[in-house]
């Protein structure tokens, strides 16, 4: 029984094959022949066909270009040599085969196909960097982390740039807040305990301008961390603009007595 199956399976793909070769043969013969018309009408149905190497697709387009061309149209001849540059973008005509006005007509085709292609390409991997899907866990994860550094979030999220940015930015604003804070302190210290009249002045100013740089610093720190916040929670979640991210959920338990704490945040978009 097998053996019946594996025959019959074979002679069905023989006639296939056969069928095939026939098919291109008479096409093939109809060119020759010069009969353009009916090579149109054969290859019609053929290049739709499966199963057909790309190498017999290309010289049935081929066919189909000088056909065209002949019948006086160009359009076709055209589409006809995008069909062969979509199965083999490096082809190349024989020149023994396609005339020279054919030739100069195939690489203007070539030229605003590639360069089509280029911009698709472009406009894909501009797509797939954009469109960043980021899980509600994920997203927690990331805001718990902006919080203790700004930034952070930003590049667990997938927006490096601008979460690198950020983190040296807030960093290096707060090792510069925390020295002050410090100079400021040990200045208005000096400046207390100083006696010397004539160098109450120089100490005052000296802790008067560490003072100032204090608080501008603590601005800027909060305000970096605060930007940082926001733009994770609304740009630089991964999630539609238009659609407001659900985040919810801190809970802590033990056998006896359980507490949770719940919070959302919503976005009115």
């Amino acid at each position: 029984m097998k053996k019946n199956i594996i025959i019959i399976l074979l002679l069905i793909i023989t006639a296939k094959i056969s069928a095939q070769e026939v098919t291109f043969n008479q096409i093939k013969e109809q060119y020759e022949a010069f009969e353009y018309e009916k090579v149109i009408q054969l290859s019609n149905s053929f290049v739709r066909s499966g199963g057909i190497s790309d190498s017999v697709k290309i010289e049935v387009f081929q066919m189909r270009v000088v056909a065209f061309y002949s019948l006086g149209d160009e359009t076709s001849s055209q589409n006809s040599f995008r069909e062969i540059l979509k199965i083999n973008k490096n082809y190349q005509p024989d020149p023994s085969k396609i005339s020279p006005r054919l030739i100069a007509i195939f690489q203007n085709v070539k030229e605003d196909y590639l360069k089509s292609l280029k911009q698709e390409t472009a406009l894909k991997d501009t797509l797939q960097q954009s469109q960043i899907v980021i899980s509600p866990l994920q997203l927690k994860s990331s805001i718990i982390k902006n919080l203790f550094v700004p930034g952070w979030g930003q590049i667990s999220s997938g927006y490096p740039e601008k979460g690198y940015l950020l983190s040296v930015a807030s960093s290096a604003n707060l090792v510069s807040m925390i020295y002050f804070i410090f100079d400021a302190k040990k200045k208005q210290d000096a400046y207390l305990k100083e006696i010397n009249k004539s160098l109450i002045p120089s100490r005052y100013d000296s802790y008067n301008k560490s003072y100032k740089l204090r608080n501008i610093l603590i601005t800027s720190y909060v305000f970096i961390w605060l930007y940082s916040q926001i733009d994770l929670l609304l740009f630089s979640n991964g999630t539609d603009s238009n659609s407001a991210p659900d985040i919810s959920g801190v809970a802590f338990g033990n056998s006896e007595r359980d507490i949770q704490f719940n919070f959302r945040i919503p976005f009115p978009f």
